[in-house]
């Protein structure tokens, strides 16, 4: 089917890397799981893109395993994915790591060009099952806005109080002070992209610049 006829049904997406290793790995319903987790519909809250990718890869681990006719254990699937992709595991960890999947019959090189960035689950999501963020965003509203209104009465709570340690340390001669106003700001920092916002801007805007950001490393 040409790209003028790709359909865009919450349950006919055809992203492109999504919807190939869910058939490769008989992972049938993967991408309405995704779509689920990311709007917060599965357990009530929403889960991140890396997260959903991260998500997806474990599975993908845990496809192969089964597939090699052992039992899987659990946590075994969420371990050896650790073991090949995270920075803090040794070259000789990987390595052995490696070597236990292709004494298996995994074939290795497959296994991880088939691993997924959040990039690929972004444009899965928003290009080919045409969920927009405005909708995951109304998803969360109703109970992130009472997380904003305690943010805010925490807020206040701390102005009230330092308020009143301010008058006890006049009180005491140990400060001078005429008229004032105590400000008390919240930010949140994106240590990845260096963004801050406050919370109701990070609510707002679905997150901060990452998933904005396209990503080079893994081909979608």
């Amino acid at each position: 089917m040409g790209e003028k006829g790709r359909s865009k049904s919450r349950r006919g997406g055809r992203g492109p890397k999504i919807e190939r290793v869910a058939k490769r790995y008989s992972i049938p319903e993967l991408g309405d799981d995704l779509v689920a987790r990311w709007l917060g519909e599965s357990s009530g809250e929403q889960q991140s893109l890396r997260d959903l990718a991260e998500y997806v890869n474990r599975l993908i681990v845990e496809s192969a395993l089964e597939s090699s006719g052992d039992r899987v254990l659990d946590g075994e699937a969420e371990n050896m994915y650790r073991l090949l992709t995270a920075d803090e595991v040794t070259a000789g960890m990987q390595t052995e790591a490696r070597q236990t999947l292709a004494n298996k019959g995994i074939e290795i090189n497959q296994l991880e060009a088939d691993f997924v960035s959040y990039q690929a689950v972004y444009n899965y999501l928003r290009k080919h099952r045409d969920v927009s963020s405005e909708e995951r965003k109304k998803k969360a509203q109703k109970p992130i806005s009472a997380d904003l209104e305690s943010v805010q009465k925490l807020s206040s709570r701390l102005r009230a109080v330092l308020s009143g340690m301010i008058d006890k340390w006049e009180g005491r001669n140990a400060v001078t002070v005429d008229e004032y106003d105590v400000e008390v700001d919240v930010w949140i920092s994106c240590q990845s992209c260096g963004e801050r916002l406050r919370p109701a801007e990070l609510v707002d805007r679905g997150g901060c610049r990452c998933d904005e950001v396209p990503e080079v490393k893994t081909a979608s």
